[in-house]
This record gives structure tokens, C-alpha cells and sequence, in this order.
């Protein structure tokens, strides 16, 4: 019991999860709202792109870096599916297949991403951010993107919802969209490849050292890109569900969201410096700056402080993750001295 209770209070999550305990306590019994039907349905909606986004992050991060890429690439696949469907005739085809355009392209952008990445070892932060300009130059620029409606295959699925709630004592509802079945699935096929596949060990094991990795024979290279390949077609549903969720296409309004979520997978106890980092983390992270986001007002605090909130929790964060991972190698340093 004690050797369980140790492991736990040793885990980032675990403390995540407490701190989310407290301020929902905190916000229930200021507002007397948070547990409501409603709030609790609004909460997991909001949660959907951001965890789906949160997943990128996660795999660049412990594999090799940084990447914010995510959000434009999501932007353009979205958009160049939307467009294809309706140019194709496509509008009442599966919804299915045009998230499985979005995907490709969403994939050759990811591929880009990494055939820099690995052939000209690059950072990743500089490649994505290049990278970031770059498709929303072509966006933006070379095909004018606008807001516009959806084809009627993602109209009618946005239509479509889970569950539907309504809150007797305030007149207000919300529903639960079919893409929180979309992030669930990620989320499983994500846990599957990263815990039960020897391409899951490689990741983590090219993100915490690659010339260890490479001597234990993995692909350092085919790793890594292949991790920014699966980050294309995973941004590019999340793009897909973002225009879902929204009932049009608004090519504005995807940039600026990959620092939040950076802020909550570092939160969740991702290392900045790779090779540790957990999908449960992700989840947890995403939900508090979540609910610090979408409930602050229900504390009586404006919303202008959200951002003062959210930076003070990524300054925290990375400082947390820094001294972590500061720890960890002076105690691998000592080792090796002891043992030399």
C-alpha cells in the first residue's frame, strides 16, 4: 500500500488531478453551477479539439520536439476536403470520406513537416513554425479562404449528437457531438500504439536518447517521421470536427491554439527535453486549462483574466517539467559516477 501510494504522489497527474478536484469544489460552491447537467456537457464538448490537438503535441514532444504546426495543418486539410467534396459531387457521400481527404492531406503536410525534420536535423520548432506560415500563406493567400457552409454530408453529421441535456432550473441546454466518439477512438488507437507496439517503445525511446535508441536498433529517422506523418492526419480530423462542431468552415479561427494546448500536455507532465509523457496527462492537462477557460466567469472573475491564468500555469508547468527533468539527470550523472 505504501510502495502504491509513493508511485502515485510521485506522478505530475496525480497532483493535476487534485488541482482540478479543488477548483471544481471551488467553482460549485462559489457559483453553484459547475456540476450541473449543462456545464458538465459543455465541458466535455469544449474538450474535443483540444485533446485531439493535445495528441500531436504528446507524440512530437517525447519523440522529438516541439511541433506547431498542427492547428494550420488542420486549417488547410479541412478546407481542401470541404472544397473537394463540393467540386467532386461528393456532398452526399459517407461523412467519412471526406475526413479520409482531409487525412491525406493532412498526412502529406505532416510528411513535410518531417522530411525536413530528419534529412537536415533541423529543431522542430523552427521546421513548424516555418512550416505554420507557410500553409496559412497558402490558405490565406493563394486560395483566399473564407467562411463558408458545409456539404451536406458534414452538415447533416454535425447535426448528429450523443446526448442532449437540459438544466430544469435555468432554461439552458447542450448537447454532446458524435465527435467526442472521434476523440475517444484517437485516444484508443493512441494508448495502442504507444503501449503495446514496439514502434510505441521506439518513440519514447528515440525522444529520451537517440544514440541509446539507435544502438538498440531502432529507426531513428523512419521514427520520427513517421510520428509527423500521423500528426498531419490526426490534426486534419481535428480541423474536420472543429468545422463539424461549428455547422461552417472558418479558416480564421484555427491559428493560435497550439500554445494552450502545449501549456497543458507540459501540465500533464509531458518533459520538454522528450522521452516521458502520458496520454492520461494529456487528458487531465487539457481539462483543467479547459475548465479555467470556460468557468472562471462562474467564479465572478472576467474573463480578460483567463490569459494571466493560463500563462501563469504555463510558466509554472514548464518550470515543474525543467526541474524534473534537471533532477533526473544529475541523478543519472551520480550513477554513472558511482559506477565508473
Amino acid at each position: 500500500m505504501q510502495k502504491t501510494w509513493k508511485k502515485l504522489t510521485s506522478q505530475t497527474e496525480f497532483y493535476v488531478f487534485l488541482i482540478i478536484i479543488g477548483l471544481s469544489l471551488a467553482i460549485q460552491m462559489r457559483s453553484g453551477l459547475f456540476f450541473t447537467n449543462n456545464n458538465l456537457v459543455d465541458l466535455l464538448r469544449s474538450m474535443i479539439v483540444p485533446s485531439i490537438y493535445a495528441i500531436c503535441a504528446l507524440l512530437a514532444f517525447v519523440s522529438t520536439g516541439p511541433d506547431v504546426s498542427f492547428p494550420l495543418i488542420a486549417a488547410l486539410s479541412s478546407y481542401l476536403a470541404i472544397i473537394l467534396t463540393n467540386k467532386m459531387g461528393l456532398q452526399q457521400a459517407p461523412w467519412i470520406l471526406t475526413f479520409l481527404i482531409g487525412i491525406a492531406f493532412g498526412c502529406v503536410m505532416g510528411a513535410l513537416n518531417g522530411f525536413i525534420i530528419v534529412k537536415y536535423k533541423f529543431p522542430s520548432l523552427i521546421v513548424t513554425l516555418g512550416t505554420s506560415s507557410i500553409f496559412s500563406g497558402i490558405l490565406l493567400g493563394a486560395f483566399e479562404a473564407e467562411r463558408m457552409d458545409l456539404p451536406e454530408n458534414l452538415a447533416a453529421f454535425g447535426k448528429m449528437s450523443l446526448l442532449t441535456v437540459k438544466n430544469a432550473k435555468s432554461g439552458l441546454g447542450s448537447t454532446l457531438p458524435v465527435t467526442f466518439l472521434i476523440m475517444i477512438a484517437l485516444y484508443i488507437f493512441a494508448y495502442l500504439l504507444l503501449n503495446k507496439t514496439l514502434v510505441g517503445r521506439g518513440v519514447y525511446a528515440v525522444g529520451g536518447d537517440e544514440i541509446s535508441a539507435e544502438r538498440a536498433g531502432f529507426q531513428v529517422n523512419a521514427i520520427r517521421f513517421g510520428i509527423f506523418v500521423i500528426n498531419g492526419g490526426i490534426a486534419a480530423i481535428a480541423g474536420l470536427c472543429y468545422a463539424v462542431m461549428s455547422m461552417r468552415y472558418l479558416p480564421t479561427e484555427y491559428a493560435g491554439g497550439e500554445m494552450i494546448v502545449i501549456a497543458a500536455i507540459i501540465l500533464g507532465g509531458t518533459r520538454m527535453t522528450g522521452g516521458i509523457g502520458t496520454l492520461k496527462g494529456c487528458l487531465l492537462g487539457t481539462l483543467l486549462l479547459t475548465m479555467v477557460s470556460n468557468s472562471l466567469i462562474l467564479l465572478g472573475i472576467s474573463v480578460y483574466w483567463q490569459k494571466v491564468f493560463i500563462g501563469a500555469i504555463i510558466i509554472v508547468g514548464t518550470a515543474v517539467s525543467a526541474v524534473r527533468s534537471h533532477s533526473s539527470n544529475r541523478i543519472k550523472t551520480k550513477v554513472k559516477k558511482e559506477a565508473a
